[in-house]
């Protein structure tokens, strides 16, 4: 009996499938990354949690949440799960302008409907918060679970500045890791390093505004807190600074990337690290067969 061979789909090998697998990253990402944030916010006055109140669960959970989101989607899209990523990747030839739209819109989609699902998960732990207030309330309300905000004594020029900052860090320093000739990482753990410089950007810059440092991790949930009940009080004058400056930073750091250390790689002639294979953004180790064609 000859078995029946499973042609696989052009749908889901092109575009359509990379925006798949950004949707998918992008909605663990903040699964993971606002849920931690619900903890914080909605359980650090109730005893017995300690644990709960303590800023090192907000930059651990976005450390962890960055890494399993890269780990969902790294193989099939380079896991950009973010538009300041995206658009500093194209900034600088990484990848096809073409496709920005389209990985920015899964991005904001997965993002939006992670916001729904954490809602109604958290749904009495945010009505026992709120006791009627009104959930975008700057004061009584839990829109800093869904989406960013700066501190009252943060001026406007701090907080993009913080944010700028943040995301070309990010952007940059994403470059260093998975640049090839640059002591890549090996044994697939690019997504734990990555993960663990989230940690670093929020223990140094996360204090000041949230660290958003990805337009759709802000403007996604925000989008959803309009709808349920927030209305126009999920919009102030900050709402820019999250979508703007991290936009700016991720193109800038990019850029930094490539016309400093990218040229010094370059004119030192140093080639592949190791045996991993750079493609795209991806930084994969060689399969078993490949391998053997090299031999």
């Amino acid at each position: 009996m000859r078995q029946a061979v499973t042609k696989p789909s052009p749908l889901y090998a092109g575009l359509y499938g990379e925006m798949i697998a950004e949707f998918f990253g992008t909605m663990v990402l903040i699964l993971f990354g606002d849920g931690c944030v619900a903890s914080f916010l909605l359980f650090n006055k109730i005893s017995p949690f300690p644990f709960a109140n303590t800023w090192m669960l907000i930059i651990w959970g976005w450390g962890l949440a960055v890494m399993l989101g890269i780990y969902v989607a790294g193989a099939v899209s380079g896991a950009h799960i973010n538009p300041a990523v995206t658009l500093g990747f194209a900034v600088t030839g990484r990848f096809p302008w073409k496709k920005v739209l389209y990985y920015w819109a899964a991005q904001l989609l997965g993002a939006f409907v992670a916001a729904a699902i954490l809602y109604f998960v958290y749904k009495g732990g945010i009505n026992n918060y709120l006791q009627g207030a009104n959930i975008a309330d700057p004061v009584k309300g839990v829109g800093n679970v869904f989406y960013t905000s700066k501190k009252a004594f943060v001026g406007g020029f701090g907080a993009f500045g913080d944010e700028f900052i943040g995301t070309a860090l990010l952007v940059g320093l994403i470059l260093a890791i998975v640049d090839g000739r640059n002591q890549p990482v090996q044994g697939n753990l690019n997504p734990l390093i990555i993960g663990l410089l989230i940690v670093a950007i929020g223990a140094s810059f996360g204090l000041n505004t949230g660290y958003a440092i990805n337009p759709a991790r802000d403007f996604g949930p925000r989008l959803w807190i309009t709808i349920v009940g927030g209305g126009w009080n999920s919009f102030n004058s900050y709402t820019w600074i999250p979508i703007v400056a991290p936009l700016l930073g991720g193109a800038v750091g990019a850029l930094i990337y490539d016309f400093t250390m990218g040229r010094v790689l370059a004119a030192k002639g140093l080639t592949q690290s190791g045996d991993t294979i750079t493609t795209g953004e991806a930084v994969r180790e060689p399969s078993y067969e490949r391998t053997r064609t090299f031999e």
